[in-house]
């Protein structure tokens, strides 16, 4: 298995000749996105890329699946990426949450955006937590996951994954998450099943703190939330990824390593660059 990244969450994935994305994100540097709901300020919510991906989705082939974690934010599925998933041709399907799919499938709006239809048909396929599919020698499983505190909205339209590859490695793959109690429950569970050969886990400590009752509020794994998810699943291997790039993500990436390090999770954990390729 070999993984390359391409930044925020975006790993191109290699099984013998299966090809994933996960999370495709490949608008220009500088690009700005609201990602609080219609009638909130603009101010609240809006963020900006800060990295240029190192790779065009032109040049990257045609993909078995993309594993979206959930399709109504940018810095998960920007522009770019809804109309590489649009192209038949590039992408066979879109593994995602079951309201993702649902809106994937729709046809499409006449001003393109996140959360809208694509007119992906039969391509979305939408898992609950728990449910599994297939792509060649792969079985991917759905897990819960929860995108910020439980008042917020659409908290619960977001999705992990654990990527069971058939007489290889175990990957999980946590998406957009905090730590909560189902979540910490599925976590021991996968212990005890079967080692997690690889966490790779989304970072950054999302937060929106010019927002009204969300000033304290945290979107995403900080990195106590991350080291402590890598523990319950004894890891053998740590990725962090959606880490830094964005301005809405409020711990910076120098807290992550010297976190990781203190605890004692240094040799485990690998902190790829852009464009940079683990083998698993």
């Amino acid at each position: 298995m070999e993984l390359t990244y391409l930044g925020t969450a975006t790993l191109a994935i290699r099984v013998g000749e299966t090809r994933l994305l996960t999370d495709p994100v490949f608008d220009a540097m500088g690009s700005t996105y609201d990602f609080g709901l219609w009638f909130t300020p603009r101010s609240w919510f809006a963020s900006e890329k800060r990295y240029t991906t190192p790779v065009s989705p032109a040049s990257l082939g045609r993909f078995d699946a993309v594993l979206l974690s959930h399709d109504h934010h940018a810095d998960n599925l920007d522009l770019s990426g809804r109309a590489l998933v649009a192209d038949e041709a590039r992408v066979a399907q879109v593994i995602t949450t079951v309201p993702s799919a649902r809106r994937l499938a729709r046809s499409p709006a006449n001003h393109d955006a996140p959360g809208r239809g694509l007119g992906l048909g039969e391509r979305a396929i939408g898992l609950a937590p728990g449910a599994r599919t297939r792509v060649g020698p792969l079985t991917i499983t759905a897990i819960v996951a929860r995108h910020g505190p439980s008042y917020a909205p659409q908290v619960h339209e977001v999705t992990g994954f654990v990527i069971d590859v058939d007489d290889g490695p175990r990957v999980w793959i946590s998406g957009d998450t905090v730590m909560f109690p189902a979540l910490a429950a599925k976590l021991s569970e996968l212990r005890r099943e079967r080692p997690v050969d690889l966490a790779v886990v989304h970072c950054g400590a999302v937060g929106f703190p010019h927002a009204p009752g969300f000033r304290h509020a945290r979107f995403t794994f900080d990195a106590a939330e991350a080291i402590a998810a890598c523990r319950m699943v004894d890891a053998r291997q740590i990725l962090p990824i959606h880490r830094t790039g964005w301005a809405h993500f409020q711990q910076p990436e120098s807290e992550l390593h010297r976190a990781f390090a203190a605890a004692g999770l240094e040799e485990r954990t690998r902190f790829l660059g852009l464009g940079a390729t683990l083998e698993l």
